[in-house]
């Protein structure tokens, strides 16, 4: 998973200072942080927003920051939340 982060940034100045900015592409800077929304995230990841909304549900999805109805997700989270699903191959033990 690739993720450039200064793709469609709409503040040149982002980063610089507490203010968040909005891009074009669903994402949003605060304070040197990148978070994504839900819509974003299901593109990055190749899931529906619904299949987010299930595993949120079922507390198995990646975490999230809920402000009011805006769910925000923090993109440096991500990698330590894909490891965590990791599955080992399952060896039959006659061999």
């Amino acid at each position: 998973m690739t993720y450039d982060s200064s793709a469609g940034s709409t503040n040149p100045g982002e980063g610089c200072s507490g203010d968040p900015s909005h891009s074009q592409n669903g994402d949003i800077d605060i304070a040197g942080r990148r978070y994504v929304t839900a819509r974003r995230l299901s593109e990055i990841l190749k899931v529906s927003v619904r299949t987010l909304a299930r595993w949120n549900a079922r507390r198995i999805g990646p975490p999230k920051i809920a402000i009011g109805k805006t769910v925000l997700f923090d993109v440096a989270k991500l990698p330590d939340w894909l490891a965590s699903r990791e599955t080992q191959l399952i060896r039959n033990p006659r061999h």
